[in-house]
């Protein structure tokens, strides 16, 4: 006989949810076609009490069957009894025990369903489901077994993506009562007219003030586009469970699932009118993700119709709502409508609404969760991202035991990155996050990842997660001009453990933000220095820009050095900027690279021998904070010699001068200026010592190919991005979302 395994789970392993799946296999070599194969499992709980046996499908694969299976558990340990069966016949057996330990003290995810203070308290169900003589799928009690059902589901589906992805299983918790238990057809079963009770999930029926005429308007339509009020059913369904009282009442902070009844398709205006796709979560309120009813009746009422709905290829029809155009068939309503609807349940719990993946969106994929049937294994469905996980992880709603509990400023904490030397001013990068460091990525210019470090988990047997706080992420010095000359951008994205981000498409910039630089292979230090805007009051974001007083050649010739042979500064009532022209004939803006400043009534511009290109003295730099665009105002070069030129627009106490120490010697500048008009905000001076500078050998040659210290916006650069785009966390916790394709 065959040995039937179980993958991701262990006998007597402790779990806290309800509902969980789990995924077998049985090595044969000699697999047939899957229609004559399927697992049967049927449980044991803690008095003895056996359930009916639960029959799922199986994939024959190369020599092997595989399988998917959901189990509903109850309190205390479960025996789980598995058996393949082959034409009728036994092949493989296991038994497993699993602990059910449901965590009270956590809050739970609330049903509701709202219907319209007249509602008819039916649902949308095409002929080819309900057929001529049931509605065992279109009514109130259908609609409460269904969200029932799907909500079980989504449970099970949550904990298993936390598992892959290293996090734990995790999952949310339902809020229960004592009732009849909807979750298996054996309550259709019960002999004079016998009931089977259980603890499940309550589904909460809130009555609206709200007419169905009034709920079915098109111009509250979330899919009517010409209409002003998209969000309405929204504030209608809030306002309604806040009527209802408790538990839906912000000191309790509740997150609700809520379906709308009255949701329907009208043929004749091609149009899902009281349905609206949204989520929203209020961290100290009501956090409510809703949905339409209009593809429930495709929904599985209890376990053994899983299968069933997941598989059902008749087509929907005309009179039923295609939404989207991705639901043709009775299948793919229902994959669409749980996916679609879970994606607005996880914004309620606070997920990112910026992921490119809506659950639902495709059928295959979302079959492929909960049976499996494909004759090839699927690789990691595209569903709850990293981020998301931790973010979500970070609520009581997702605590598992030996979680640490998390404080606010834990969970609010933003992502930073900054530069930082050692004593041997070696340079590296510095992640800190309050809630600890979860994963540090590096892409390239093209987005792809070419190094990850993980750090939100130890091994699989841990405990408990233990990240830094404070991570170094090490930059290698000697190798940097040889794997990133020519300016070549590299991104890196570090995510905190609270599911806070911060990006950057370009690195090398923050290895210049430190008031030194050390030049790759040598034990040269350059030192910086600067002055900034006291007020930005930019819209735009910013640019960061360099450039020394010598270059290469345009031929790239090494061998040769064009010199700085004139300066040009573009001063009117404010600096717009500074141009750099240089011996071989080629230039350099001081400031976003396609755009030549402006300048005004002040601009000065003085032409430089090659010595002199080399013997600033003084820069001298104005800012005033009623400056105009609210960057600099003014910029003055004087040279050894006395000779100045420029303007400066302000009194000397807004004054500021950069001056080379007396070793020190100018030798380029730097700063950041506003990437829609150039108007630059900050300004500084590049030195080196002066016995480097004058020495035989000069500059080390390296130094004309870093990328901090050249224009990186230059259009003959690989950068195609001018803008400072440091992204510290991209949420808007506070906007609704409207449609979900939106």
């Amino acid at each position: 006989m065959s040995v039937l395994r179980l993958t991701n789970v262990a006998d007597k392993e402790i779990v806290h949810q309800r509902c969980l799946l789990v995924t077998g296999t049985c090595d044969d070599d000699k697999a047939a076609t899957p229609k004559e194969v399927f697992v049967a499992v049927s449980i044991q709980d803690a008095f003895s009490k056996a359930s009916d046996p639960q029959n799922w499908p199986v994939a024959a694969r190369y020599k092997s069957y595989d399988f998917r299976c959901l189990l509903m558990l109850q309190p205390g340990p479960n025996i789980a009894d598995f058996r393949l069966f082959h034409q009728g016949r036994v092949c493989a057996t296991t038994k497993i025990t699993l602990n059910y330990q449901p965590l009270l003290q956590l809050p739970p995810l609330h049903l509701a369903i709202m219907v319209a203070k007249d509602s008819p308290l039916m649902i949308d169900c095409p002929p080819v489901k309900r057929g001529a003589f049931t509605s065992a799928h279109s009514t109130l009690d259908a609609a409460v077994s269904k969200l029932r059902m799907t909500a079980y589901m989504w449970q099970a589906l949550l904990a298993e993506e936390f598992r892959s992805l290293k996090l734990r299983r995790r999952t949310f918790r339902l809020e229960e009562q004592w009732e009849t238990d909807t979750t298996t057809f054996s309550h259709l079963q019960c002999d004079s007219g016998e009931t089977i009770a259980g603890s499940v999930a309550k589904v909460h029926i809130v009555r609206s003030d709200k007419t169905v005429a009034e709920l079915r308007d098109p111009q509250v339509a979330q899919q009517n586009h010409h209409s002003r009020h998209r969000t309405s059913l929204y504030q209608y369904f809030e306002q309604a469970l806040r009527s209802h009282g408790a538990p839906f009442t912000s000191r309790t902070r509740p997150v609700v699932a809520g379906l709308v009844l009255d949701s329907h398709f009208s043929v004749s205006q091609s149009l899902i009118v009281a349905h609206a796709a949204m989520g929203q979560t209020k961290p100290t309120g009501l956090s409510l993700g809703m949905f339409g009813s209009h593809l429930t009746c495709s929904w599985p009422r209890f376990l053994e119709e899983i299968p069933a709905c997941l598989m059902d290829a008749n087509p929907t029809g005309d009179t039923f709502a295609n939404d989207h155009g991705r639901c043709p068939t009775l299948q793919a309503a229902c994959s669409y409508g749980q996916g679609s609807f879970l994606t607005q349940v996880a914004q309620a719990f606070g997920a990112s609404r910026d992921t490119d993946f809506v659950y639902g969106k495709k059928v295959d994929e979302w079959r492929q969760r909960f049976i499996d049937i494909s004759s090839s294994p699927a690789s990691r469905f595209a569903g709850l991202s990293l981020r998301d996980a931790l973010k979500l992880s970070m609520m009581d709603h997702f605590r598992v035991p030996l979680d640490e509990r998390v404080t606010p400023s834990e969970r609010e904490s933003p992502v930073s990155v900054r530069c930082v030397l050692d004593s041997k001013y070696n340079r590296f990068l510095e992640a800190k996050c309050l809630a600890g460091i979860a994963l540090v990525r590096f892409k390239d210019r093209k987005g792809q990842i070419t190094e990850q470090f993980d750090y939100y988990y130890l091994d699989a047997s841990a405990d408990s997660i233990q990240p830094p706080a404070v991570h170094q992420i090490v930059i290698d010095e000697e190798g940097l001009e040889k794997t990133h000359d020519n300016r070549k951008k590299r991104g890196l994205e570090v995510i905190g453990m609270n599911g806070n981000i911060y990006t950057i498409s370009n690195v090398w910039p923050l290895l210049a933000d430190q008031p030194f630089v050390k030049v790759p292979g040598t034990s040269l230090v350059l030192s910086k220095r600067s002055v900034k805007a006291r007020e930005a009051g930019l819209k735009h974001g910013l640019c960061r820009w360099a450039t020394l007083l010598k270059r290469k050649y345009g031929d790239g010739n090494a061998t040769r050095l064009a010199y700085a042979n004139r300066i040009d500064l573009r001063v009117g009532v404010i600096m717009d900027g500074v141009v750099v022209y240089f011996s071989d004939g080629t230039k350099c803006n001081c400031g976003p690279a396609n755009q030549t400043p402006l300048g005004g009534h002040q601009a000065r511009d003085r032409t430089l021998s090659q010595g002199e290109s080399l013997d600033i003295r003084q820069v001298s730099i104005a800012s005033n904070r009623s400056g105009w665009g609210g960057g600099l105002i003014g910029c003055r070069v004087t040279l050894a010699s006395g000779a100045a030129w420029g303007a400066i627009n302000a009194p000397k106490e807004h004054v500021q001068h950069l001056m080379a120490q007396p070793d020190e010697r100018i030798i380029g500048f730097y700063g950041r200026s506003d990437i829609s008009n150039g108007f630059t905000v900050e300004f500084g001076i590049i030195t080196a010592p002066k016995s480097v500078v004058d020495g035989e050998d000069g500059l080390p040659r390296q130094i004309y190919d870093m990328p901090e210290l050249q224009n990186v916006n230059d259009p003959g650069s690989d950068d195609e991005d001018d803008e400072d785009d440091e992204d510290h966390d991209d949420e808007d916790e506070g906007d609704e979302d409207e449609d979900m394709d939106n």
